[in-house]
């Protein structure tokens, strides 16, 4: 709904560009020309120079977000995916030997992230591990967990996540573990 105003704004599409291209000039440079204390052109013009300056630093700014966006999707783990705060399953089968979860998840402006193992077979031990370049992996203090026949499910969780994460289960005696795992505030 925030970018709707943009479509209710523009009345005339190609009015202000029309009248930039018969002065000679770049829609920037006219627009410029037109908001000049003592312009003669008219308040429509005016209107329309400035909405044409705010789409331009509209324009710009997402071009700044979009670039290290962009570098920042190139430069992941090939052939893993880095999931955001929807809340699903970060395994997409059990996981069933050691090693880590083929996924990871980057919660980005959220409060918490949790994230649960539940074993349906065996025994295992987790541990959740956190990079900020998805190269090298480190466990997230008080971060493993184990889980059995006794304790069939177990939780961990960061408080104001950054950078991505992942499971990694570390020990396996002919275990099957699903990792599941929520933001708090992602919805």
């Amino acid at each position: 709904m925030a970018e709707k105003w943009i479509q209710g704004a523009i009345t005339r599409p190609g009015a202000f560009k029309a009248k930039a291209k018969a002065a000679g000039k770049g829609t920037r440079a006219f627009a410029r020309s037109v908001l000049q204390e003592g312009s003669k052109a008219s308040t429509r013009t005016k209107r329309q120079a400035a909405l044409a300056q705010t789409l331009s630093k509209l324009r710009a700014g997402k071009t700044k977000f979009l670039v290290p966006l962009f570098l920042i999707c190139t430069l992941g783990t090939a052939g893993a995916a880095n999931k955001t705060c929807d809340g699903t399953t970060l395994t997409p089968a059990p996981l069933t030997a050691p090693g880590p979860t083929p996924d990871s998840i980057n919660p980005r402006a959220v409060p918490a992230l949790l994230v649960q193992a539940v074993r349906t077979a065996g025994t295992a031990t987790v541990a959740l591990e956190v990079s900020c370049d998805d190269v090298a992996w480190a466990t997230v203090g008080n971060g493993t967990v184990t889980v059995t026949a006794t304790t069939p499910s177990a939780v961990m969780s960061v408080m104001a996540p950054a950078c991505s994460y992942r499971a990694h289960v570390t020990a396996c005696t002919a275990c099957s573990v699903k990792v599941l795992y929520a933001c708090a505030g992602a919805h």
